[in-house]
């Protein structure tokens, strides 16, 4: 896809799909969700970058993500198990596979702590 193609695939499938998925989890924080949430301050003018150095940052290792889940299981549950798999299947893409590094997994949108 070409970028105007891009722009219209995320503003007529994308937006209202991953919409609905954080607003159903979280109504109230999600109220005014926006192509910023996801792309931040960037998204106005498009000069994003993902993955989003403003989102939270992931751990670099399975020992980390244990802890993380750990501290904050809704929030993991909710990306794990909603927000990733969701995402994946919009943009078609296979899901990460940790052995060969390839797919779509949390660091198409976050980037690694330290």
């Amino acid at each position: 896809m070409n970028r105007d193609q891009r722009m219209m695939f995320m503003k007529e499938t994308v937006m209202p799909k991953m919409q609905a998925v954080f607003q159903a989890y979280d109504a109230k924080r999600y109220a005014e969700f926006s192509c910023a949430t996801c792309h931040g301050a960037g998204a106005k003018d498009s000069t994003f970058k993902m993955p989003n150095p403003d989102l939270p940052k992931l751990p670099s290792t399975p020992e980390g993500f244990k802890a993380l889940g750990e501290k904050n299981p809704a929030v993991m549950k909710f990306m794990g198990e909603q927000v990733k798999p969701t995402m994946q299947q919009l943009l078609h893409e296979e899901p990460f596979d940790p052995a060969t590094g390839k797919g779509f997994g949390c660091m198409e949108c976050h980037t690694m702590a330290g």
